[in-house]
């Protein structure tokens, strides 16, 4: 039986675990050549720490999810919809039912700069008051920048984008420009997802909003404070072009107390994954994969089918309690 996620943050419970685990050079080049990326021995265990369901904005319910996990042979998995843990309990104990061993999760949304940056977090309770605190607000925050984004691509001709977004938001405080892309491309404006968010939802593009979101580094702090383990997810989607901002970036979320990057993305190119590896190499990060799944609509790989953790990292999973060559429930 899953036992409730414990009042103390420092105690975590995985489906499926027969016990509770208590957590107690920079001059590098950074040219990696594509070819590295096809010679990379990785963990063959199936593992995917990186996913969204309809709790945030993705398509489906987190026991789907956990379903379509176990149909790929995902023996390790997290859920981490974007600043909620709402689907958390759900997709659980479907992980439980199933023998997937489960690590609860969440992408929190932050700023660094001018940049907006996601930081996976590991195994925060959401019970705790620090935890509310942290994301109080942040629905509201959502739903009037959805508002904004409304009236602007109404201005475009795209009329009754919020109305229409906000109906397929499963929790209406979890509206994301997903939700809104969605709404395109079933309204007829977009062929695709990408197409959405090129002509309409990118940063300067006309349906474009910022939100203000929390400093990486208090975001960070935060992870720490609560007992968790704060990765980097996808570094490669923030248009980082030169070495110094990707070196400025890390070491920024490194002194904050970040842990891990995901050295393995279904979101970023195999040459970022090469690249990325070879940081958390150079940093000491830990490292973690993801497919970064939200919908058989997108172009991402499925769960599990992202590549994995290169061999001769340490990966984050070994934070967890869980040994380095995991094989799956026993």
């Amino acid at each position: 039986m899953t036992k409730p996620i414990n009042e103390k943050p420092e105690v975590h419970y995985f489906s499926g675990a027969a016990k509770s685990i208590n957590f107690l050079d920079r001059n590098a080049s950074a040219s990696i050549e594509a070819k590295r990326v096809q010679s990379f021995k990785s963990f063959v265990v199936t593992i995917d720490l990186h996913m969204h369901s309809n709790a945030s904005d993705g398509i489906l319910p987190p026991a789907e999810v956990v379903r379509l996990c176990a149909g790929n042979g995902v023996k390790l998995m997290s859920l981490t919809d974007h600043d909620t843990m709402k689907g958390i309990e759900e997709a659980r104990a479907e992980a439980e039912r199933l023998g997937i061993a489960f690590v609860p999760g969440i992408e929190i949304s932050t700023r660094w700069g001018q940049k907006s940056i996601h930081v996976a977090a590991y195994n925060l309770n959401p019970n705790t008051e620090a935890f509310k605190a942290f994301f109080k607000g942040v629905d509201k925050k959502r739903i009037e920048r959805g508002e904004r984004m409304g009236k602007l691509l109404a201005a475009c001709g795209c009329k009754g984008a919020f109305e229409g977004a906000m109906a397929l938001a499963v929790h209406p405080g979890s509206l994301s420009r997903t939700h809104f892309a969605q709404w395109l491309l079933d309204a007829g404006y977009v062929e695709n997802y990408a197409q959405a968010f090129d002509k309409y939802l990118k940063p300067g593009k006309p349906g474009y909003v910022q939100i203000e979101w929390p400093e990486i580094r208090d975001a960070v702090r935060f992870v720490k404070s609560e007992g968790g383990t704060a990765s980097l997810a996808h570094p490669g989607r923030y248009n980082l072009k030169e070495g110094w901002m990707i070196d400025e970036l890390l070491t920024a979320f490194q002194g904050a107390g970040g842990e891990a990057i995901e050295v393995a993305s279904g979101s970023q190119t195999r040459d970022d994954d090469a690249l990325f590896a070879a940081k958390a190499k150079q940093y000491g990060f830990l490292a973690s994969t993801g497919s970064d799944w939200h919908s058989p609509r997108s172009p991402r790989p499925t769960p599990g089918s992202q590549p994995q953790v290169p061999a001769d990292l340490t990966p984050i999973w070994t934070k967890f309690g869980f040994p380095k060559d995991f094989c799956g429930q026993h």
